[in-house]
């Protein structure tokens, strides 16, 4: 049995600005356009959490040449306590309702917090999960029962733990950090808060507080349980001579209950043609700029929705799926020469999206059909490849050999993979719904145009979809350039007097100077690799990946 508490505190303050009305960034900057402003104070978050495991296992010699390995482990999840109580849940039918917290009075209704009648108990906004039990089982073969000839096949489900990052959804919302997104305000960078009656920060945090208008929030599950992962494999092994052996392996995992986020509150498109809202007359019924008044809580009961904008949920609905074959062959050191290469080919699809930081409704693009994001994982590679290799000069008998030659080790690594998945989003919102990361239409398949550095992808493959509606183009459908590099070292350790000695060492990285090019105008963030088709750089390397050749001498003297 195990048991272990984490504490911890996060603290982080956001308050920034983002660009991309246009596609050009200085263009904005000329117009005054700003795509949206999100504004919060720091947060502060301690936390702490208890970790609960029973195990048991058992190795079963059936026969002398079938073991079986056994094992059932018991893994309760407790989630992650917040010790300032800056912790919520939403429910929709208590908004339906109009029931309001009674420890923050003024917090739009479907609100509840510590304290309040139907919160769970404690400070993680989440039900005990206690039934999560993880069988593994385990069976290895002496085929012909020499020793030289196996067959291995595993079968695992096993738990894992959430990180404190997805409290930062609580402890950064109103009445806490009070995070808010303006999204097109029509006062631009002049007066963003204009329209929504001036600037609410700073926000001081007590029972009466204030909540700015259409604050923005993320929200959990309460019944929402850690992430699980089934993984199994089969391995045939094989003896080749004496110092040779080969395998060949079938890897197999399917993740469920993935930790995901979906926007709740998205706006609903109504159209171009003119109409009223909330009394005022827009010549265009769907713009950016009126998204607040369009979003679905409105829609149900503007007075109390005033003061929700967007607002995500974390739940457990997400998946992945990885198939894999991996062939290997390693030669043992003998007469001063090692071997080890493998060689993967492997595809991963699901419908999870990264690890994203809530509130801003960067989650599921469909919020009606997560599984409209099914598509390759951001970790594919089809073909991963690494070969190393080790060798040592003997002995020589010849005095000037011997000085000269013998005892050098020489090491090298080569790795080749395929490029990495890059997922191509419009860069704007056609959809009207406030939701990011919305991809285009494919309209050919000649997606990759001349694979140049300056036209990599084919601009006229894509297009941007029609008002109110979703692009075509699948979840990381592209990929970017592939890779390889070569590492090696070379060194002599020399006997000085007793048991001083002296190593000299010469290592290079990226050995040949090979230039792997960057990925295609885009960007690393926590939602994977993204390729803005809104951006003037679509298409074309202004980077490498990895390294340039690197090649540093070192001496190391031991006494």
């Amino acid at each position: 049995m195990a048991a272990a508490v984490e504490r911890g505190l996060v603290g982080v303050g956001r308050g920034r600005a983002r660009q991309a009305a246009t596609g050009l960034g200085l263009a904005d900057l000329l117009l005054g356009r700003v795509t949206s402003v999100e504004h919060g104070r720091l947060q502060e978050l301690p936390i702490h959490s208890w970790y609960v495991g029973m195990y048991a296992q058992d190795t079963w010699r059936a026969t002398n040449r079938v073991t079986f390995n056994l094992g059932l482990r018991w893994e309760p999840y407790f989630g992650l306590s917040a010790d300032n109580g800056a912790v919520y849940n939403f429910s929709l039918d208590r908004f339906r309702r109009n029931i309001k917290s009674t420890v923050f009075v003024n917090a739009p209704a479907g609100l509840l917090y510590p304290g309040d009648e139907g919160f769970p108990s404690g400070r993680t906004g989440l039900n005990k999960q206690w039934w999560n039990l993880s069988p593994r089982v385990g069976v290895a073969w002496d085929v012909n029962g020499d020793g030289r000839m196996a067959l291995r096949a595993a079968y695992a489900l096993t738990y894992d733990f959430m990180t404190s990052d997805y409290h930062q959804i609580n402890s950064s919302s109103p009445p806490f950090g009070n995070r808010s997104l303006i999204t097109d305000p029509p006062g631009r960078m002049d007066d963003p808060y204009a329209h929504v009656g001036g600037d609410p920060h700073p926000i001081v945090t007590n029972r009466d507080t204030q909540y700015p208008a259409f604050g923005a929030f993320g929200t959990m599950d309460p019944d929402i349980n850690s992430p699980r992962v089934q993984n199994w494999n089969v391995t045939l092994e094989r003896q080749i001579g004496t110092n040779w052996g080969v395998a060949a392996s079938y890897l197999g995992a399917y993740t469920d209950r993935l930790w995901a986020q979906t926007a709740i509150n998205p706006g609903i498109y109504m159209g171009l043609e003119p109409c009223t809202l909330n009394g005022v007359f827009y010549r265009v019924c769907s713009t950016n700029a009126n998204l607040n008044v369009r979003r679905v809580l409105y829609q149900e009961n503007p007075a109390e929705a005033r003061l929700i904008g967007a607002m995500d949920l974390n739940a457990d609905i997400g998946w992945q799926e990885y198939r894999g074959l991996k062939l290997s062959v390693q030669r043992r050191e003998a007469r001063g020469l090692s071997l080890t290469g493998n060689y993967t080919w492997s595809r991963c699809v699901g419908t999870d999206t990264p690890n994203t930081f809530s509130q801003i409704s960067s989650g599921y693009t469909n919020p009606d059909d997560p599984e409209f994001d099914r598509g390759y994982c951001d970790q594919d590679r089809t073909h991963l490849a690494s070969i190393t290799l080790g060798a040592e000069t003997p002995e020589f008998a010849g005095g000037a050999m011997r000085a000269l030659a013998s005892g050098w080790r020489a090491s090298g690594i080569v790795s080749m993979q395929s490029g990495s998945r890059i997922n191509v989003i419009t860069g704007r919102d056609n959809a009207f719904t406030g939701v990011r990361g919305q991809r285009p239409n494919q309209i050919s398949n000649d997606v990759y145009g001349g694979k140049t550095l300056t036209n990599y992808f084919n601009r006229a493959a894509f297009a941007q979809p029609a008002s109110g509606t979703y692009g075509n183009l699948k979840r990381n459908a592209l990929t970017g350039p592939n890779y390889w590099s070569v590492d090696m070292a070379i060194s002599r350790q020399l006997g000085v007097v007793g048991m001083q000695t002296l190593e000299l060492r010469l290592e290079a990285f990226n050995l040949f100077n090979n230039f792997n090019w960057g990925i295609p105008g885009s960007s690393e963030n926590a939602g994977g690799v993204i390729a803005n088709f809104n951006s003037g750089a679509f298409g074309r390397i202004t980077t490498m990946a990895g390294a340039p050749r690197i090649i540093q001498l070192g001496v190391k003297y031991a006494f």
